[in-house]
C-alpha cells in the first residue's frame, strides 16, 4: 500500500511513550468547559509555565508527557491539554468548528482561564503550526514559541515531502501488515491494541533509526483511538492546501525552531519559517527524525534551558 495524501492526513502522527526513568510530576488535571466543549488538561512540573501542543491533530497530549516531563519538569510547570476533537477531550462530532481558528480561541480561553498574561508556547509537529497561527492572532499575548519538527506554514512545503518520505521508506512487508491490519474489524472498531501494532509498524519511518520504534509506547485508550481519524481528517481538510508565510512576520516573541535532518518534515520547511519570523533561530538535529525530545534528549533539554537562560 503506498500512502497517499488521504492516509497521511488521517495518520498524522505519534505517540511516543514511557521509559523506566520517567517520573510522574502531575499537580493538576481536570476539564474546562468552552463554549460547551469538555478541554482535558494535565498540569505537572514546577516553575514558569509552558503550555504544551501536541501534534496530530487526533492525538492527545499523552504521547509528549513521559518524555517532556523528565526532561522538563524540574524546571519548569508544564500545562499540557487534549486539542477539541482528541484525546479525553470531545468535539469530534462538532465536525463545523473542527477548525483551526476555533482551536486558536481555544488555546486563548485556556490563558485566559489560568491567567497567564504572556503565554510560552511548545508545539511538536501540528502543535507547532496551532502555535504559529495563535501567535499571529494573539502576538502580544505571547512571550515565547518554541516549535519542535513543526508542520511547516504551507502546505505545499508540508505535505508532498512528508508523502514522498514514507512512502520511501516503508518495506513492501510493511504496507502489507498495514493493509492486513486495516482489514481486520478490530481496526475498523478502533481497537487500542490493533491499533497499537499498526502505529507501532508506520511510525519507524518517522525515525532516523528505525529501531528507535523500541521505545515507543502507545497511550492509545478506548476514548481516545476513535477520534483519531475523523478529527484529523475533518481538520485537514478545513486547513485545505493552507500557506501562512506571509503571516508570521507578525509573530514578534523570540522563537525557537528544532529541526530534525532526517524527518518526515523537510528542513526547507522549517528554514522557510526562520526566514519569516523576525526572532527566530533554527537548530538543525544531525541524524534525527520527528522526534527529537526522544532521539536526541540531552540536546532537546539543553537547547530548551539555554533559550529560557536556565543553563
Amino acid at each position: 500500500m503506498k500512502f497517499s495524501i488521504v492516509h497521511i492526513l488521517v495518520l498524522g502522527f505519534l505517540l511516543i511513550g514511557c521509559k523506566s526513568e520517567e517520573k510522574s510530576t502531575e499537580i493538576e488535571s481536570g476539564f474546562i468547559n468552552i463554549n460547551g466543549i469538555q478541554l482535558y488538561y494535565n498540569i505537572s512540573g514546577t516553575g514558569d509555565t509552558i503550555v504544551v501542543l501536541h501534534g496530530g491533530p487526533g492525538f492527545s497530549h499523552q504521547y509528549l508527557k513521559p518524555q517532556l516531563d523528565s526532561l522538563l519538569s524540574d524546571h519548569f510547570t508544564l500545562l499540557y491539554f487534549d486539542q477539541r476533537g482528541s484525546g479525553w477531550s470531545d468535539g469530534q462530532n462538532d465536525t463545523l468548528n473542527l477548525k483551526i481558528e476555533n482551536f486558536v480561541e481555544d488555546l486563548e480561553h485556556i490563558r485566559n482561564h489560568f491567567k497567564i498574561s504572556k503565554i510560552n508556547l511548545l508545539g511538536h509537529s501540528f502543535g507547532g503550526l496551532l502555535g504559529m497561527y495563535y501567535s499571529v492572532k494573539y502576538p502580544k499575548n505571547v512571550r515565547s514559541l518554541i516549535l519542535v519538527d513543526t508542520d511547516a506554514a504551507s502546505f505545499e512545503l508540508r505535505t508532498p515531502y512528508q508523502i514522498e518520505t514514507i512512502n520511501s521508506r516503508l518495506t513492501e512487508e510493511q504496507n502489507l501488515y498495514l493493509d492486513s491490519l486495516e482489514k481486520t474489524d478490530n481496526y475498523k472498531n478502533h481497537d487500542p491494541e490493533i491499533y497499537t501494532k499498526y502505529y507501532k509498524s508506520y511510525l519507524t519511518t518517522y525515525f532516523a533509526n528505525p529501531l528507535d520504534t523500541s521505545k515507543l509506547k502507545l497511550g492509545f485508550d478506548s476514548i481516545s483511538v476513535p477520534k483519531i481519524n475523523r478529527t484529523n481528517s475533518i481538520v485537514r481538510m478545513n486547513l485545505g492546501e493552507y500557506d501562512i508565510h506571509n503571516q508570521i512576520s507578525a509573530i514578534n516573541c523570540k522563537t525557537l525552531i528544532m529541526q530534525g535532518t532526517e524527518s518526515v518534515f523537510s528542513v526547507e520547511g522549517a528554514m522557510a519559517i526562520e526566514n519569516e519570523i523576525p526572532k527566530s533561530e533554527v537548530h538543525l538535529f544531525e541524524n534525527c527524525g520527528h522526534f527529537e525530545y526522544i532521539e536526541s534528549p540531552k540536546i532537546f533539554k539543553n537547547l530548551i534551558l539555554k533559550f529560557y537562560n536556565k543553563n
